[in-house]
């Protein structure tokens, strides 16, 4: 056959000795052996790790939740804008954070706006509320400030009167 191709103008030449594409053939089955063997390993560990948190998994590598409307605490949660304007709205008429069965409730509500698990929103207004802490303490020393500054003159003066006698 190299003859026949050689007339027709195309050159052929072998890279690998029959020798190397044996070993080469061989190699390959091997590492198609390993990648079947570690296929079926991830399988079996999801299929028990599934039972034992009671979900299943659709398929393999999956980045994202399968299915339903609650995401598990450990992956991180980006609230939508409608999620942080409820949010929002519950914590100004609320009192810090709220009871189980309200988080749960919240959770309902939140959960037709986007993914959510209770963790979620009960960890959300534990840090509103430290949030809103912070901001208050930094707001305290900056008014004691301002009400200083904003003296007028002859109040100093009268001040400055009053030491004197």
């Amino acid at each position: 056959m190299a003859e026949g191709a050689a007339e027709e103008g195309v050159l052929c030449a072998k890279v690998m000795t029959d020798e190397q594409m044996e070993v080469l053939r061989s190699q390959i089955s091997a590492y198609a052996t390993i990648c079947e063997q570690l296929v079926e390993m991830h399988r079996t560990m999801t299929a028990q790790q599934d039972s034992l948190s009671g979900t299943r998994s659709s398929h393999l590598f999956a980045d994202q939740p399968s299915g339903g409307a609650k995401i598990s605490a450990k992956q991180r949660w980006t609230p939508t804008a409608v999620q942080v304007r409820i949010l929002e709205s519950i914590f100004y008429h609320g009192n810090g954070t709220p009871s189980k069965q309200r988080i749960k409730e919240i959770t309902s509500e939140l959960s037709q706006h986007g993914q959510v698990s209770e963790t979620n929103v009960y960890n959300w207004f534990q840090n509103r509320r430290a949030r809103s802490k912070r901001k208050q303490a930094f707001a305290a020393p900056s008014n004691t400030e301002s009400e200083a500054e904003e003296e007028s003159p002859s109040e100093k003066k009268a001040k400055k009167g009053d030491a004197f006698t």
